[in-house]
């Protein structure tokens, strides 16, 4: 996902509101009337909410044609999407990913985790047979996703530490532009002039000279 369209989705999220509205549509789709129901809120503010997340294309609408009554607007979410930030000393790191909406279960040339029991949850002809077996599944990827989350809160914490120390090093060093380097290098893992020259706008002549400095005395 680009910065641009992240920036987007997050100016949307930020409203405790928007996020109540976002819930219930990942649900189901639904109205600006029922909507307004079911959360407890004023059906101007509703449609003024949903108005900004189509604006943002997190939420998508179309007219239904009714036969007894007015045209209603149905509005449903328009992306699959994970959002993950860190923030702490000497970390900021945001990402997004976008994924298709319909589950896959299989990866790119292997097959991923708990492929095999979707596939059979999935193809279970019995309708009440095919929900609990969707049920089970579905618990234990979510059971597997809460013990990658704690792996990965576990290496954020030791990645800190070690950042917080080569901090220490870093901001010693003579002037702005070479701290700013380094600081790229540790966070980016780039080394490339060009890169490096558009992401801090910093002169690539000035760069190729940090570079030489920091790999000499650092980074060799």
């Amino acid at each position: 996902m680009k910065q641009r369209e992240l920036d987007s989705v997050l100016q949307v999220i930020e409203n405790p509101v928007r996020r109540r509205i976002i819930k219930r549509l990942s649900q189901e789709a639904s109205y600006a009337l029922q909507l307004s129901k079911e959360l407890g809120l004023g059906q101007p503010l509703v449609a003024k909410h949903l108005a900004i997340m189509e604006e943002a294309k997190l939420v998508t609408s179309v007219m239904e044609h009714s036969d007894s009554g007015p045209n209603r607007r149905r509005y449903s979410l328009a992306k699959s999407i994970s959002i993950t930030m860190d923030v702490a000393p000497h970390l900021f790191k945001e990402t997004a990913i976008a994924f298709d909406a319909v589950p896959k279960v299989r990866g790119r040339g292997k097959e991923t985790p708990f492929a095999s029991q979707a596939v059979k949850a999935l193809t279970t002809k019995d309708e009440p047979e095919r929900l609990s077996a969707i049920s089970k599944v579905m618990d234990e990827i979510d059971q597997e996703i809460g013990a990658i989350d704690e792996q990965r809160v576990g290496l954020l914490s030791l990645r800190n530490d070690l950042m917080n120390e080569a901090a220490k090093t870093v901001v010693s060093l003579r002037d702005l532009d070479t701290k700013r380097v380094a600081f790229h290098i540790l966070e980016e893992h780039d080394r490339e002039v060009g890169s490096i020259s558009q992401s801090l706008d910093i002169r690539e002549i000035v760069v190729r000279s940090i570079l030489e400095e920091l790999e000499r005395d650092f980074f060799g």
